[in-house]
């Protein structure tokens, strides 16, 4: 179950791609690559979502289709049985709502005029469009829907908190996940309301879970041929694994170890799925699996200098300098020092492809101290307040996302947190980090002592 084929990960997509252009018009002018999203496969045909729009490109690869161009966003494409009709999620009239529309392109149809948001999850074999909308819950969970485009009527599955449907061949079970997704970003998640499968047949008086035993997360279930395919973390990352249509004869099928397998569905024994910012595909037949290599041609409208009406909407951090006569503000991964009455403002965005966060004057005013990506990891440096000279780099262990810093009065140390919760003060002068808290349940709202002899910051209580 090996895969011949190189991963690669576009974190600094945008500004690569500016390079790119500048200095190979004739190689765009064959397309570039994208970031892919909920992909969908019928026979060779496959369709995602990609600059907020929905492409189609062959199985094998090659140039993609733009079928849709509105400037709202299109989601969970899903293929009709015949391969004919797209059903999606889409806000084109504000709500997220159902629109189906034809293969080829075309005007959308609307569907739902729901009271809560609707995601297309797929089609019964009888060519009724399945979706999953809060709408009709007793609960704060979602609840299956069917919609048959002949008759247009809706009719409500009889399953409580059900989400990511997929039924079998005989349209009479149906293979789901309950609790729904719950968008936390936790890694290898086993809380209370982890994903699990489960399996519903037409007429039974309860449903019946299938992925018992694991703690963890087991979900996008995928029938095909007598197994349920579907996506766990059981090897520690999120990847392609199987199951009998009772939950026995557990089978791994891809060994992904870098990015969790994000999504997948199956057609004709081939299973394409999100793995970082590609589409691969998963041969049952073969047990294979590689990336479809995919190229986007665009006019890249989202990346041409518009004018923002409301610039404020877009700063993530404003602080003051200690005189108080000017702010450092961080807005869209840039920095600026701009005066509170009259001056000259200062943009610190000398390069491309590195972004900025939590910007803070230090304790004299005459630097700033900012995390940035520059590393591929956001690690802290100084940058000069008055825009003369360069950066330096003053940690570079950054194996975990930090929080900006707030200086001490001398001048010395800088107190932060990270995403597992530790409180730490940071050494200026060399780099070196000390953890100060005693549990990973809370930590925040650090501030200093006029003497800079002390921190004060909250942390939750280990009983919590």
């Amino acid at each position: 179950m090996r895969s011949f084929s190189t991963p690669s990960f576009r974190i600094a997509y945008s500004c690569l791609l500016i390079a790119f252009l500048a200095y190979s018009p004739i190689a765009f002018s064959q397309g570039f690559e994208g970031y892919y999203r909920f992909p969908d496969v019928h026979n060779n045909q496959v369709v995602f979502t990609a600059e907020g729009d929905l492409w189609t490109v062959p199985l094998n690869g090659g140039n993609a289709r733009r079928l849709t161009s509105h400037a709202e966003e299109e989601l969970y494409a899903n293929f009709s049985p015949d391969g004919k009709t797209l059903a999606f999620s889409a806000s084109y009239e504000g709500p997220i709502e159902i629109y189906t529309m034809p293969v080829n392109g075309g005007l959308p149809t609307r569907w739902t005029y729901e009271s809560d948001p609707s995601f297309a999850n797929a089609w019964t074999p009888d060519g009724k469009v399945v979706y999953q909308t809060r709408s009709y819950s007793g609960v704060p969970d979602y609840q299956l829907v069917h919609i048959d485009p002949e008759s247009k009527k809706k009719i409500r599955v009889p399953l409580s908190q059900a989400s990511e449907a997929s039924y079998d061949a005989s349209g009479k079970t149906v293979y789901f996940v309950r609790p729904a997704y719950h968008r936390n970003v936790t890694k290898r998640y086993k809380g209370g309301t982890a994903r699990q499968i489960w399996k519903y047949v037409e007429g039974a008086s309860e449903a019946q879970q299938l992925t018992l035993g694991y703690a963890g997360e087991s979900h996008h279930p995928m029938w095909h041929n007598g197994r349920v395919y579907f996506i766990t973390d059981r090897d520690g990352t999120m990847n392609i694994w199987s199951m009998d249509e009772q939950g026995n004869d557990l089978t791994q099928h891809t060994e992904h170890a870098d990015f969790d397998v994000r999504y997948a569905k199956v057609s004709e024994g081939n299973i394409v799925y999100q793995w970082g910012a590609d589409l691969w595909v998963y041969t049952i037949a073969s047990d294979q699996y590689k990336k479809i290599n995919i190229r986007l041609t665009s006019d890249l409208d989202q990346l041409r200098e518009k004018w923002e009406e409301k610039p404020s909407q877009y700063i993530t951090s404003v602080h003051p300098d200690p005189d108080g006569e000017k702010i450092v503000i961080t807005a869209r991964g840039r920095v600026f020092v701009a005066p509170v009455k009259s001056g000259r403002y200062i943009d610190f965005t000398q390069k491309s492809g590195v972004r900025f966060r939590d910007a803070t004057f230090s304790h004299d005013g005459k630097s700033i101290h900012v995390l940035s990506d520059e590393s591929s990891e956001f690690e802290f440096v100084q940058l000069p307040s008055n825009g003369i000279g360069n950066a330096k780099t003053i940690t570079q262990n950054g194996k975990v996302l930090r929080f900006g810093g707030v200086p001490s009065k001398d001048g010395k140390r800088l107190a932060y947190k990270d995403l597992r919760e530790r409180m730490y003060v940071l050494d200026l002068k060399t780099g070196l980090s000390t953890q100060i808290s005693t549990n990973d349940i809370y930590v925040g709202n650090p501030s200093w002592s006029p003497d800079h002899k002390w921190v004060a910051f909250v942390q939750a209580a280990d009983n919590m």
